[in-house]
């Protein structure tokens, strides 16, 4: 799915999921697993999205423990570099997240075009 700003002209679900005791998934997280996809590095995917790399790192700790396997598989850094991919876990949220936020957008595009009328100014007469 492409990114959506804050500045797009068009109204956008971007829902959190509250999944059980300490494990939320939303647009931030998952934006993080799929640049972690698309980099193949945690700071690189934090550097992407404006996170800085503890921030990056402990949601993508949350993540892991939360879903109690691995989303997000490291490799230790030094002379021939480190980097992170996604498992197949990890490809499965993230698809899984997408196709929700789709169904969500579509099935809610009266409303969604309704709030965004309001944002428009009044005729005047």
């Amino acid at each position: 799915m492409e990114e959506k700003t804050r500045n797009d002209s068009t109204a956008l679900v971007r829902p959190r999921v509250y999944l059980g005791p300490g494990i939320a998934l939303g647009p931030g997280k998952v934006d993080l697993l799929r640049k972690v996809g698309e980099c193949g590095s945690i700071s690189a995917a934090g550097r992407a999205l404006g996170i800085p790399y503890k921030r990056a790192w402990l949601l993508i700790d949350t993540l892991n423990t939360g879903f109690g396997r691995p989303l997000v598989e490291t490799a230790t850094g030094g002379k021939g570099g480190g980097g992170a991919v996604l498992t197949s876990l990890g490809q499965q949220v993230v698809a899984c997240y997408e196709a929700l936020e789709r169904r969500l957008n579509a099935e809610a595009s009266t409303e969604l075009a309704a709030l965004r009328a309001l944002l428009e100014p009044p005729e005047k007469k």
